[in-house]
């Protein structure tokens, strides 16, 4: 299977972050320049674990007779080794990236939830608990990997020190919610206040389906992101992407905030009402009261307090 979905480089490698150093005389990205690096620690990390993606194939196959069985078992796994949520599904091309030719035809995506209490500390703090859950996410998918290769079945982990796979799109068929406006995904239990991790095998599994709650028709209405955006990057239109309603971002009013600025920018993820609204978590909204109060103390379209 080959993959059609355009993949938008990481890093240095992104077209666009380096016009836009270029205009304006910088040689390095303010964000990830700061002394207290945590970026750097976990890039080493899952970098460390690329080698491990893939390795040798048991070759006793376990004989599968009810792929819904062994999917839970999958699922059960996932959580053992620390995923919040867990799904499976078929990949597409949609789901690849463009151009790429994938040997496998199933994808195990799970999330790890970042603790929104981290919100209330200001961006140093989010930083550091995305990057640490960046590292928990390499870990689960190279051990989930392994342990599915050990069953006789090729599996591939993908994180960020290796990944072919388009998250939001693959998310989304595994049934783990829908697209919000601010171009992240949201589930009822963790709103988009996670990072995911995909494991790719030809391992038989019982496929998950879309999970539609309400939110898109939400969003036509709900302006928070939006209106606390400090570069007014999120869209007031949509587009479709096989019958998907998604948002687009614009990353050239985004970059100036969530790279070239050093504080990091969380914004539009932390002000979402979907953190408490459909899980009904009365101390995550007790977080959110507090730190949209200091939202609008800040002026909201300013960026995070470090």
């Amino acid at each position: 299977m080959i993959g059609i979905s355009w993949k938008r480089e990481q890093g240095p490698a992104d077209p666009l972050l380096r016009k836009m150093l270029a205009e304006r005389g910088l040689d390095k990205v303010p964000q990830w320049e700061k002394e207290d690096d945590v970026r750097m620690a976990a890039s080493k990390y899952w970098t460390g674990l690329v080698k491990d993606r893939d390795g040798p194939v048991n070759p006793v196959q376990r004989e599968i007779t009810d792929p819904a069985h062994i999917t839970e078992e999958i699922k059960a796994k996932a959580v053992e080794l620390g995923a919040d949520l867990a799904g499976c599904g078929a990949l597409t091309p949609i789901m690849i990236d463009d151009g790429f030719e994938m040997p496998h035809r199933n994808v195990v995506s799970f999330i790890v939830e970042e603790q929104y209490t981290k919100v209330l500390d200001g961006s140093l703090a989010i930083e550091r608990e995305t990057y640490d859950v960046y590292m928990r996410v390499a870990d689960i998918s190279t051990k989930l990997a392994a342990f599915i290769r050990e069953l006789g079945f090729p599996a591939w982990a993908h994180h960020n020190g290796s990944t072919q796979i388009q998250a939001i799109p693959t998310m989304y068929y595994c049934g783990f919610g829908e697209l919000g406006r601010h171009g992240s995904l949201i589930n009822p239990t963790h709103a988009a206040n996670f990072r995911p991790g995909f494991v790719t095998t030809n391992l038989p599994l019982q496929y998950d389906s879309p999970l539609e709650f309400g939110v898109q028709d939400y969003c036509e209405n709900c302006n928070i992101c939006r209106n606390n955006c400090p570069g007014d990057a999120i869209s007031t239109d949509h587009v479709l992407t096989e019958g998907v309603k998604r948002w687009r971002i614009d990353m050239e009013k985004c970059y100036p905030f969530s790279r070239l600025h050093d504080a990091y920018c969380h914004i539009c993820v932390d002000v979402c009402p979907y953190v408490f609204k459909e899980n009904g978590d009365d101390d995550k909204r007790a977080i959110y009261k507090s730190y949209m109060k200091q939202r609008k103390e800040d002026g909201y379209r300013s960026p995070n307090r470090l």
